[in-house]
C-alpha cells in the first residue's frame, strides 16, 4: 500500500498566553555542567579582570556557550539570550557590547621570536584555562607516555581593514595548530596575521606542548612548511621523533632522477599503484663528520606515481618524506606520516566550519586571537564530551552533526527549589541518551 501526503499544505501562526519557558538548547546544560566538573568555572574565577558588572566566569561561559551552539559572531549572543527558557538555564545574560568589551580586555603573550612582519601569539589567560583541560583530558585518556603532534597553519580569509595579505595573495589571518590525534584536541595554537611566514614558530609550539605535558614523548608530523634543518636537529636532539614532507628544491630533482631503485608501494598487501625509494642523503657537505651524522640520523623516503598525461617537467610526480626513525621500514614511515591529513585538516575544518572560525568578529587582533582561542577550547570541550561521557556511537560524530542531534534539543525549562529542571515529550528520543550522559559526567574520575 503506497501512502501519499495532502495534495495541499498550509500552516498559520498563532501565539499562546500561557508563558512557558521552552528552550531549543536544550543539550548546554551538560556543558554548563562540565565546566564545573572540570575546575574551568573556579579557574576562571581567579582571572579577576573586572572589578565590577559580570564576573569573568559569567563572561567566558557565556561566550563558550555561544559557540557552542552554533554562534559565528557575537551579535548571535542576542537570539541565544533572547529565549526565556534559556534565560532560566544560564540566569542573567551580558550584553552583546559586555562580551566585546570583555575580549579587548585579554592580554596576548608575543612570543621573543615572533615574526617582524606580523603580529603573533596566544591569549595569556586563555592558555591557561587550556592547560588545565588537556592536563585532565590527558589522565582521562590513561596518561599515555607516546602522543603525536600533527602540526599545520591555515588561513582564514577576511575583508578586516587591519588584516594582512597572506602568500595567497588574500587578505586573512594564519593561525596555526597543534593536533593530538589520539586525545582528538587542539593540544596548542597560535594566531596570526596572514603575512607571518608558514615556517614561523614550529618549535616553539612544540615546546609548548612540551610544558603542558612534561615527560610524554611525542611524534612529530607536519608538511614542508617544517622542514627546517635547525627544526629537524632540535628534535633529534631532544629525541622527537618526526615524519615530514620535503621540499624539493635546488639539486632534488637531480638526486630524484638519478635513483633506480624504486619498488611498488604496497599498503595491507594492496598495490597502490605508486613506487618508493630509499634515498641516499642528497646534501653534499664539506665537513663529513656532520655528514655522518646526518646520514645516521636522517632518512629521505621518495615516492613517485605516473602522471595522467607526462609533460614537460616528466612523466612521474614526486613526493620526498624525511624522518629521524631510521630503523622503521619505508611503508611503516609512509603510513606514519600520511595519517597526518586524516587528523589536522578535519581539525581546520571542525574549527573554521562548524564551531565559528571562518568568520572572526573584530578589526581588533587581540579580540580575534581570543575568539580564536574559544573556538579552540570549546572544540576539546565538546571532544571531551563525546569520548568519555557520550556513548561509543557518539564518538566519530562531527561537531555540527552532535549540535544537531543533541546540543539544540528542545524542552520545557522549569525552576524549582533552586534547581533547573528540563522536561521533555514522553518517549523524546533523546532523553534516555541525555539521563546517562549526565550520569557518566557526574561520575567522571577527574
Amino acid at each position: 500500500m503506497r501512502i501519499h501526503h495532502q495534495t495541499g499544505f498550509d500552516f498559520k501562526l498563532e501565539m499562546t498566553k500561557k508563558n512557558v519557558a521552552v528552550t531549543s538548547f536544550g543539550g548546554l546544560p551538560l556543558i554548563r555542567l562540565a565546566l564545573r566538573k572540570l575546575g574551568l568555572i573556579e579557574e576562571m574565577r581567579r582571572f579577576l579582570l573586572k572589578e565590577k558588572g559580570f564576573a569573568d566566569e559569567v563572561i567566558l561561559e557565556a561566550l563558550i556557550l555561544l559557540l557552542a551552539s552554533g554562534g559565528r559572531t557575537l551579535s548571535d549572543w542576542t537570539h541565544l539570550s533572547g529565549e526565556i527558557g534559556f534565560k532560566r538555564i544560564y540566569g542573567t545574560c551580558p550584553s552583546v557590547d559586555t562580551l566585546e568589551r570583555y575580549l579587548k580586555r585579554l592580554e596576548m603573550t608575543i612570543p621573543d621570536r615572533a615574526s617582524s612582519c606580523g603580529q603573533a601569539g596566544y591569549t595569556t589567560v586563555l592558555e591557561k584555562l587550556h592547560h588545565l583541560l588537556i592536563q585532565k583530558i590527558w589522565r582521562l585518556a590513561g596518561c599515555p607516555k607516546r602522543l603525536t603532534l600533527d602540526l599545520d597553519g591555515t588561513l582564514i580569509e577576511t575583508h578586516k581593514r587591519e588584516a594582512l595579505y597572506s602568500y595567497e595573495g588574500t587578505k586573512a589571518y594564519q593561525p596555526m595548530n597543534v593536533y593530538c590525534p589520539e586525545l582528538s584536541m587542539v593540544i596548542a595554537h597560535e594566531f596570526r596575521d596572514g603575512n607571518v611566514s608558514p615556517q614561523e614558530g614550529y618549535q616553539r609550539l612544540v615546546e609548548r606542548c612540551r610544558k603542558i605535558l612534561p615527560g610524554v614523548h611525542f611524534t612529530v608530523r607536519t608538511d614542508a612548511a617544517g622542514y627546517q634543518n635547525d627544526f629537524l636537529e632540535w628534535m633529534t636532539s631532544n629525541k622527537i621523533r618526526y615524519y615530514l614532507t620535503a621540499r624539493q628544491a635546488g639539486s632534488t630533482d637531480e638526486w630524484l632522477a638519478a635513483e633506480r631503485n624504486w619498488k611498488p608501494l604496497i599498503v595491507n598487501g594492496i598495490n597502490t599503484g605508486q613506487e618508493i625509494a630509499d634515498l641516499s642523503y642528497p646534501v653534499s657537505f664539506k665537513n663529513r663528520l656532520e655528514l655522518k651524522w646526518r646520514s645516521r640520523t636522517r632518512r629521505y623516503i621518495a615516492i613517485r606515481r605516473e602522471k595522467d598525461q607526462p609533460d614537460l617537467f616528466g612523466r612521474y610526480i614526486y613526493q620526498v618524506i624525511v624522518t629521524n626513525a631510521v630503523w622503521e621500514t619505508m611503508e611503516e614511515s609512509i603510513q606514519q606520516h600520511r595519517g597526518r591529513c586524516g587528523s589536522v585538516e578535519y581539525s581546520h575544518d571542525q574549527l573554521k566550519n562548524q564551531l565559528g572560525m571562518g568568520i572572526l568578529p573584530s578589526n581588533d587582533f587581540k579580540v580575534n586571537s581570543a575568539w580564536f582561542s574559544l573556538g579552540c577550547l570549546t572544540h576539546n570541550l565538546i571532544r571531551l564530551l563525546q569520548n568519555h561521557v557520550l556513548t561509543k556511537s557518539w564518538q566519530k560524530l562531527e561537531i555540527a552533526t552532535l549540535r544537531f542531534r543533541f546540543l539544540r534539543v528542545a524542552a520545557i525549562v522549569i525552576k524549582k527549589a533552586r534547581q533547573v529542571i528540563l522536561r521533555f515529550c514522553e518517549n523524546h528520543p533523546i532523553y534516555e541518551i541525555y539521563c546517562k550522559a549526565k550520569r557518566r559526567l557526574e561520575l567522571l574520575p577527574i
